[in-house]
């Protein structure tokens, strides 16, 4: 999130409430973000830490994989 945004996701001036953003998954999704880094986003920051991905599914994410003419002509 930090490295396509340039902000963490949670933010708060005070504790309770950042807890409750983390709780809920509140955080802003700037409208640039493409709907594949969006996905990935919210599958790393889901709440429930069981659902959230393994690195390999991380990896193998199609906002990790997708390839926009490299290695190809034409």
């Amino acid at each position: 999130y930090t490295a396509l945004t340039g902000h963490a996701p949670f933010e708060a001036r005070h504790r309770p409430e950042l807890y409750r953003r983390i709780r809920g998954a509140r955080y802003p999704l700037p409208p640039q973000l493409s709907p594949r880094a969006r996905s990935l986003i919210a599958h790393m920051l889901d709440p429930d830490p069981a659902a959230r991905p393994s690195l390999a599914e991380v990896l193998g994410h199609p906002f990790l994989t997708q390839v926009r003419g490299w290695g190809t002509r034409g």
